[in-house]
C-alpha cells in the first residue's frame, strides 16, 4: 500500500567563495510501498520513490550532483536492487552499492524553479527468517555521514557551494512485519 511520507533533514549549506556555513531544514517527501507482513524467508519488493523535488530559482540558477542515501534493509537479505521510472531531467542516474546500503546519483543539471522526479529505488528482498521486522529507509547520521546532497550554483552572485544533510529523526520509509505461520 503507497503511503506519502515526509522525512525532515538539518542540512549545512556551504558557500563559496566565502566558506560561509550555515543550517536550514529541508524536506524530503517520499512514496513508499511495501507488504505489511511477510513469512518467514518469503521474497518481496519495496519501492522507494522520491515525489518531485522544485529547487527555488531565488537561491540557485543550477543543481547538479544529487546525491540520495538508502541504508541496507534490516531484517532482510537484499536479493537486488534496481531504479525504476524517473523523470527526462533525472536521465543518467545510477545507483551504486555502499557498505552500508546503496546511493543513488543524479548528476543533473536540474533547472530551479522546474518539479523534476528522481527515480524510485526498488528492492527485491528476502525475509531472514528470523521474526525481525524489516525497515528500509534513509542512512546517513551527520553532515559527514549525509543522507542528501547536492552542488548548487548562482550566477546572479558568482556564488556556488554544497548542500549536505541527515535525517532529523527516524530515516525509516516502511515497515513490514512477519507473518504468523502459514497453514
Amino acid at each position: 500500500m503507497p503511503s506519502g511520507l515526509a522525512l525532515s533533514l538539518t542540512c549545512r549549506v556551504h558557500t563559496e567563495p566565502d566558506g560561509d556555513d550555515h543550517t536550514i531544514p529541508y524536506t524530503l517527501r517520499f512514496t513508499a510501498v511495501a507488504p505489511r507482513s511477510v513469512a518467514g524467508d518469503e521474497e518481496f519488493g519495496v519501492v522507494l520513490a522520491p515525489e518531485p523535488i522544485t529547487f527555488s530559482p531565488r537561491l540557485s540558477s543550477g543543481i547538479g550532483d544529487i546525491t540520495l542515501r538508502f541504508a541496507a534493509p534490516t531484517g532482510a537479505r537484499v536479493v537486488g536492487y534496481a531504479l525504476t521510472g524517473g523523470d527526462g531531467s533525472a536521465a543518467g542516474t545510477r545507483v551504486e552499492p555502499t557498505a552500508d546500503g546503496v546511493v543513488l546519483r543524479a548528476p543533473g543539471p536540474f533547472g530551479p524553479g522546474t518539479p523534476f522526479t528522481l527515480p524510485a529505488l526498488r528492492w527485491t528482498l528476502r525475509a531472514d527468517g528470523s521474526g525481525a521486522v524489516v525497515r528500509t529507509g534513509l542512512a546517513g547520521s551527520s553532515f559527514d555521514d549525509p543522507a542528501w546532497s547536492y552542488r548548487w550554483a548562482r550566477r546572479s552572485d558568482g556564488r556556488r557551494g554544497t548542500v549536505t544533510g541527515y535525517p532529523d529523526r527516524s530515516p525509516v520509509l516502511t515497515l513490514t512485519r512477519p507473518a504468523g505461520p502459514r497453514s
